[in-house]
């Protein structure tokens, strides 16, 4: 049987750069859109905004959760009732698996 102390310590030293953990990088923050899409090209973000363009579009926000499936962030919404939320894709264009709800 493994000591439980050395595999707390080993389990400490894994590596933090797996796909789980880096979804987690950012959340909390106010970013402005233009920083959300340089930090997750391509990927789904769910945002509590706190600025609006003059059109409507997320100007800044906070980063609740970020994912490159819709489905993930789609799971996530029930968590942030209240909030005022928006769901964008950051790459250039909505896959074409997507719907757009305008």
């Amino acid at each position: 049987m493994e000591n439980p102390i050395k595999a707390a310590i080993n389990a400490s030293d894994q590596d933090t750069s797996s796909p789980t953990n880096a979804k987690t990088e950012g959340i909390g923050e106010v970013l402005s859109m233009t920083e959300i899409k340089r930090r997750y090209p391509q990927e789904w973000v769910l945002i509590a905004y706190k600025r609006l363009n003059r059109d409507q579009s997320v100007q800044s926000g906070e980063l609740l959760a970020h994912s490159p499936d819709c489905d993930e962030i789609e799971n996530r919404l029930l968590e942030f009732r209240g909030k005022p939320l928006a769901i964008e894709y950051t790459g250039p264009f909505v896959p074409d698996h997507a719907g757009v709800l305008m």
